[in-house]
């Protein structure tokens, strides 16, 4: 059952990336490109996958996320389909917003991996056991900051307009 899964979840991660690169314009200038973020709806996907996984691992009954890679592996998914779908009134605000987001959680990332490489120059082979859950762990908490800086951001500013 868990390489169904598995399967399910690299196939669909391939395509989320493929979608999200514009392949048609050729340009080294990241602020010029525009990608293509998946449709409105797949926010609705991306949340029901992560009950899904949350309610699979209750039932399974391993719902510790340092010893269930299907865990991990399936919030970084949900989360990153919840991250590069549109908004409903996607406009140049929120597109600002979200590269402001991105650049953040981008700091973050490196900040967080020079603390994983800080504990390992001090300890080695600390995390070797466990570097695909600690990995994983990294890249889920850049997407947490990404969402909640990103929202935290736009319903501010909405409120301030108001």
């Amino acid at each position: 059952m868990n390489t169904i899964i598995g399967t399910i979840v690299i196939i669909s991660y391939f395509i989320v990336l493929l979608r999200f690169f514009p392949f048609g314009r050729r340009t080294l200038d990241v602020f010029n490109l525009s990608p293509h973020l998946l449709p409105f709806w797949c926010k609705f996907v991306g949340m029901g996958w992560l009950l899904f996984v949350f309610c699979y691992s209750i039932i399974q009954g391993d719902t510790n996320p340092s010893t269930n890679p299907f865990l991990l592996s399936g919030i970084y998914f949900g989360l990153l389909q919840i991250a590069f779908s549109k908004e409903k009134n996607d406009d140049e605000f929120a597109e600002q917003i979200r590269m402001k987001a991105m650049y953040i959680s981008m700091i973050s990332f490196f900040f967080l991996a020079g603390i994983y490489s800080g504990y390992e120059i001090i300890e080695p082979n600390s995390f070797s056991e466990n570097s695909f859950v600690w990995f994983m762990m990294l890249l889920n908490a850049t997407f947490i900051v990404y969402l909640s800086y990103f929202y935290f951001t736009k319903y501010r500013s909405l409120k301030n307009q108001n």
